[in-house]
């Protein structure tokens, strides 16, 4: 009987268990970054702490915010200035022993670069394992790469995880554009993809145009989505599945261990984390920045990781600007460890009349009227945000088979359906199929920024 696990010994081991193993890390890496790193050890003494003073993970995540995404610019540009290069001043060891470079996409600024040591590349390939593993992947097996190559995180990075486990990856890339990558999909017969979802919506609609066949014909087994949340919405999902007859994976990208994969639970149950002894989460209050409480049985609010084995530039206290929600009870699927939502950026907020509201929540609702609709849709904003002045302006694409009266009628069925469910009223735009501006190797884009 073939096993479920990649790593059982660590998959598998009690909350207690982890607990233990994470405090032992944390206690290793709070010493490592405040002696090999000026900028850690300046802020633990702005904070007027040292990391002694730390007596248990419960004294850890209530240590205010070391890093988030401007300051790891801002370091990184001090840095290039005055060092010659782009990690950062919190880069624990010389730059020399960098082996490999990856930055952010850039899409909410200037990107972000990360390094790898050698052993920082074995954490990463572990962690990568764990999560093939469990969806299929064999050592043996080919891989359609269908993210950017480029130096994304999307882009070498699972690459090397996966000739490290023993699979094939075939790097061709979302920017080899749409023929090139079904043509190469046609030719070397892989069993599995990984992609953003936006990318895989695009083969579904393009493949006959372009290659003369559905997706279905390429005969994949497997596709892992990461990069967006569109994997984990139900009409995106039963879309994808359906028009490729492959089982659709959910996953969290990112560096320092920090990994997951959803699982074959009927519904969408969220992605279990693989990595926990790589890394710690704890929840903050995106406004105040005030610890969440995560003793019940679900919490949400902006994370904040820390490394607990990295060597080049470890996070610690990183509030990455990511809203989640995290799930302790056990998953329907018996896979054991914690579970996470992703339900938007921080910088994504949108106040409207004094509601809450994110756009993946939004495009979920339009997903759900597919294919009266493309799924193509952006939310216009004439002002700077969260504070939307209402209503809510959007344009959204209307189906290549809906004419006449029947848009006026969608207009109005995806007004009511946004305010009933959001309690948001949007003042939508229908517009033609195809007119929205698409580029299919980018992550999605659901905002036009008239300001």
């Amino acid at each position: 009987m073939e096993r479920r696990f990649w790593n059982e010994a660590v998959e598998t081991m009690s909350r207690d268990e982890l607990r233990s193993l994470q405090w032992q890390r944390l206690k290793k890496e709070m010493r490592y970054i405040y002696y090999n790193s000026s900028f850690y050890r300046q802020t633990f003494k702005d904070i007027g702490a040292h990391p002694d003073d730390i007596k248990s993970i419960d004294d850890f995540t209530r240590l205010p915010i070391f890093l988030d995404k401007e300051k790891d610019r801002l370091t990184q540009e001090k840095t290039r200035e005055q060092e010659g290069h782009p990690f950062g001043e919190y880069l624990c060891t010389s730059p020399k022993n960098v082996r490999a470079m990856h930055t952010t996409s850039g899409t909410t600024g200037v990107p972000v670069f990360e390094g790898f040591t050698e052993h920082d590349i074995s954490v990463q390939n572990e962690v990568l394992s764990r999560g093939f593993w469990r969806i299929g992947i064999r050592p043996g097996d080919f891989v359609l790469h269908g993210f950017g190559l480029s130096m994304w995180l999307g882009g070498m990075m699972p690459l090397r995880a996966l000739q490290s486990f023993g699979a094939l990856g075939i790097p061709v890339g979302a920017e080899a554009g749409t023929e090139k990558f079904l043509q190469f999909a046609k030719l070397t017969k892989p069993k599995h993809m990984i992609a953003i979802p936006s990318f895989t919506e695009y083969l579904i609609r393009k493949a006959p145009e372009v290659a003369g066949f559905d997706v279905k014909e390429l005969g994949l087994e497997t596709i892992m989505c990461a990069g967006e949340p569109g994997a984990g919405i139900p009409e995106t999902r039963k879309k994808i599945q359906e028009a490729f007859g492959a089982r659709l994976y959910d996953s969290t990208g990112g560096i320092w261990g920090l990994w997951g994969v959803s699982c074959d639970a009927p519904t969408y149950q969220g992605i279990h984390l693989v990595g926990e002894d790589y890394f710690l989460i704890d929840l903050v209050d995106p406004e105040t920045k005030k610890p969440v409480d995560m003793s019940g049985r679900m919490a949400t609010g902006e994370w904040v990781f820390t490394a607990l084995e990295w060597e080049a530039a470890p996070a610690f206290r990183y509030a990455y600007g990511d809203i989640i929600e995290l799930i302790n009870e056990p998953c329907d699927c018996g896979m054991p460890g914690m579970r996470m939502r992703y339900l938007g950026r921080a910088d994504d907020l949108l106040i409207v009349k004094g509601v809450n509201v994110y756009p993946m929540a939004i495009k979920a609702v339009i997903d759900s009227f597919v294919p009266r609709v493309t799924s193509e849709m952006r939310i216009v904003l004439e002002t700077k945000p969260p504070k939307v002045e209402p209503p809510l302006k959007m344009k959204v694409e209307y189906g290549s088979e809906v004419t006449g009266e029947e848009i006026g009628a969608l207009k109005t069925q995806l007004e009511n359906a946004i305010s009933s469910r959001l309690r948001v009223r949007p003042a939508i735009e229908m517009v033609p199929p195809n007119s929205l501006e698409r580029e299919p190797a980018k992550k999605l884009q659901l905002v036009e920024k008239k300001y």
